[in-house]
Protein backbone atom coordinates (compact mmCIF):
# COMPACT_ATOMS: atom_id res chain seq x y z
CA UNK A 1 0.00 0.00 0.00
CA UNK A 2 1.43 3.34 -1.01
CA UNK A 3 1.61 6.39 1.18
CA UNK A 4 -1.01 8.08 -1.01
CA UNK A 5 -3.45 5.18 -0.55
CA UNK A 6 -2.88 5.26 3.22
CA UNK A 7 -3.57 9.00 3.15
CA UNK A 8 -6.90 8.53 1.29
CA UNK A 9 -7.89 5.63 3.56
CA UNK A 10 -7.16 7.74 6.64
CA UNK A 11 -9.31 10.54 5.18
CA UNK A 12 -12.22 8.15 4.63
CA UNK A 13 -11.90 6.70 8.14
CA UNK A 14 -11.76 10.16 9.71
CA UNK A 15 -14.80 11.31 7.69
CA UNK A 16 -16.78 8.27 8.86
CA UNK A 17 -15.66 8.97 12.44
CA UNK A 18 -16.83 12.61 12.19
CA UNK A 19 -20.22 11.54 10.80
CA UNK A 20 -20.60 8.92 13.54
CA UNK A 21 -19.74 11.45 16.24
CA UNK A 22 -22.26 13.96 14.82
CA UNK A 23 -24.96 11.29 14.86
CA UNK A 24 -24.04 10.50 18.47
CA UNK A 25 -24.19 14.20 19.41
CA UNK A 26 -27.63 14.42 17.77
CA UNK A 27 -28.90 11.53 19.87
CA UNK A 28 -27.42 13.10 22.99
CA UNK A 29 -29.08 16.45 22.25
CA UNK A 30 -32.45 14.78 21.70
CA UNK A 31 -32.05 12.84 24.95
CA UNK A 32 -31.07 16.01 26.80
CA UNK A 33 -34.07 17.91 25.41
CA UNK A 34 -36.40 15.11 26.49
CA UNK A 35 -34.86 15.09 29.96
CA UNK A 36 -35.34 18.87 30.17
CA UNK A 37 -39.01 18.49 29.24
CA UNK A 38 -39.45 15.86 31.94
CA UNK A 39 -37.67 18.07 34.48
CA UNK A 40 -39.94 20.95 33.54
CA UNK A 41 -43.04 18.83 34.06
CA UNK A 42 -41.69 17.71 37.44
CA UNK A 43 -40.95 21.36 38.27
CA UNK A 44 -44.54 22.26 37.47
CA UNK A 45 -45.73 19.49 39.76
CA UNK A 46 -43.41 20.79 42.52
CA UNK A 47 -44.83 24.30 42.13
CA UNK A 48 -48.38 22.96 42.21
CA UNK A 49 -47.64 20.76 45.26
CA UNK A 50 -46.11 23.72 47.13
CA UNK A 51 -49.21 25.82 46.41
CA UNK A 52 -51.48 23.09 47.69
CA UNK A 53 -49.30 22.60 50.79
CA UNK A 54 -49.89 26.25 51.72
CA UNK A 55 -53.64 25.67 51.55
CA UNK A 56 -53.26 23.00 54.25
CA UNK A 57 -52.12 25.62 56.77
CA UNK A 58 -54.64 26.67 59.40
CA UNK A 59 -57.24 29.03 58.05
CA UNK A 60 -55.89 29.13 54.51
CA UNK A 61 -58.66 27.07 52.94
CA UNK A 62 -61.29 29.32 54.49
CA UNK A 63 -59.46 32.45 53.32
CA UNK A 64 -58.95 30.96 49.85
CA UNK A 65 -62.62 30.04 49.53
CA UNK A 66 -63.76 33.46 50.75
CA UNK A 67 -61.37 34.99 48.24
CA UNK A 68 -63.24 33.38 45.38
CA UNK A 69 -66.15 35.76 46.05
CA UNK A 70 -64.58 38.70 47.92
CA UNK A 71 -61.89 41.24 47.09
CA UNK A 72 -58.93 42.09 49.30
CA UNK A 73 -60.64 44.81 51.34
CA UNK A 74 -63.00 42.20 52.86
CA UNK A 75 -60.11 40.49 54.68
CA UNK A 76 -58.26 41.13 57.92
CA UNK A 77 -54.56 42.02 57.49
CA UNK A 78 -53.36 38.55 58.56
CA UNK A 79 -55.52 36.79 55.96
CA UNK A 80 -54.58 39.36 53.31
CA UNK A 81 -50.93 38.68 54.04
CA UNK A 82 -51.41 34.91 53.79
CA UNK A 83 -53.33 35.20 50.53
CA UNK A 84 -50.84 37.71 49.10
CA UNK A 85 -47.96 35.33 49.84
CA UNK A 86 -49.92 32.44 48.34
CA UNK A 87 -50.85 34.33 45.19
CA UNK A 88 -47.34 35.76 44.82
CA UNK A 89 -45.99 32.20 44.86
CA UNK A 90 -48.67 31.02 42.42
CA UNK A 91 -47.97 33.91 40.06
CA UNK A 92 -44.19 33.53 40.23
CA UNK A 93 -44.55 29.81 39.51
CA UNK A 94 -46.60 30.54 36.41
CA UNK A 95 -44.15 33.26 35.42
CA UNK A 96 -41.36 30.65 35.41
CA UNK A 97 -43.55 28.38 33.28
CA UNK A 98 -44.30 31.28 30.92
CA UNK A 99 -40.60 31.93 30.30
CA UNK A 100 -39.94 28.24 29.79
CA UNK A 101 -42.81 28.13 27.28
CA UNK A 102 -41.32 31.09 25.40
CA UNK A 103 -38.03 29.20 25.15
CA UNK A 104 -39.85 26.09 23.88
CA UNK A 105 -38.60 24.03 26.81
CA UNK A 106 -41.74 21.91 26.61
CA UNK A 107 -44.56 21.17 24.19
CA UNK A 108 -47.18 23.80 23.38
CA UNK A 109 -50.07 21.67 24.64
CA UNK A 110 -48.42 21.39 28.07
CA UNK A 111 -48.32 25.19 28.28
CA UNK A 112 -51.89 25.48 26.96
CA UNK A 113 -53.30 23.24 29.70
CA UNK A 114 -51.10 24.89 32.32
CA UNK A 115 -52.64 28.24 31.35
CA UNK A 116 -56.10 26.72 31.77
CA UNK A 117 -55.28 25.88 35.37
CA UNK A 118 -53.94 29.38 35.96
CA UNK A 119 -57.07 30.92 34.38
CA UNK A 120 -59.22 29.08 36.89
CA UNK A 121 -57.27 30.68 39.75
CA UNK A 122 -57.44 34.09 38.11
CA UNK A 123 -61.24 34.08 38.40
CA UNK A 124 -60.89 34.58 42.17
CA UNK A 125 -62.07 38.07 43.13
CA UNK A 126 -59.25 38.19 45.68
CA UNK A 127 -56.69 37.28 43.04
CA UNK A 128 -57.96 40.03 40.77
CA UNK A 129 -57.63 42.63 43.53
CA UNK A 130 -54.18 41.21 44.35
CA UNK A 131 -53.19 41.47 40.69
CA UNK A 132 -54.34 45.10 40.39
CA UNK A 133 -52.26 46.01 43.43
CA UNK A 134 -49.16 43.90 42.61
CA UNK A 135 -48.99 43.62 38.82
CA UNK A 136 -46.22 46.24 38.72
CA UNK A 137 -43.92 43.64 40.35
CA UNK A 138 -43.92 41.65 37.11
CA UNK A 139 -42.42 42.33 33.66
CA UNK A 140 -44.70 43.89 31.01
CA UNK A 141 -44.91 40.81 28.76
CA UNK A 142 -46.03 38.61 31.65
CA UNK A 143 -48.49 41.29 32.83
CA UNK A 144 -50.02 41.29 29.37
CA UNK A 145 -50.46 37.51 29.49
CA UNK A 146 -52.11 37.58 32.92
CA UNK A 147 -54.41 40.43 31.87
CA UNK A 148 -55.45 38.44 28.78
CA UNK A 149 -56.07 35.30 30.84
CA UNK A 150 -58.17 37.24 33.35
CA UNK A 151 -60.17 38.75 30.51
CA UNK A 152 -60.68 35.30 28.94
CA UNK A 153 -62.17 34.03 32.20
CA UNK A 154 -61.95 30.62 33.79
CA UNK A 155 -62.13 27.38 31.85
CA UNK A 156 -64.51 26.12 34.55
CA UNK A 157 -65.54 27.28 38.01
CA UNK A 158 -62.68 26.36 40.35
CA UNK A 159 -64.80 24.17 42.61
CA UNK A 160 -67.06 22.71 39.93
CA UNK A 161 -66.66 18.93 39.82
CA UNK A 162 -69.30 18.14 37.21
CA UNK A 163 -68.60 17.80 33.52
Amino acid sequence: MTLEQIYFLAGIVSSVAVIASLIFVGFQLRHSANQQRIATAVGYYDIFRDHMKILSEAGMVDAFLRGLEHEGDAFEPADRTRLNVFYTMVTRGYQVMYYQARKNVFEADFWHYTQNHFRDHLASKYYQSFWKARRHHFPPDFRKLVDELIEAGPTAPLLNMSL
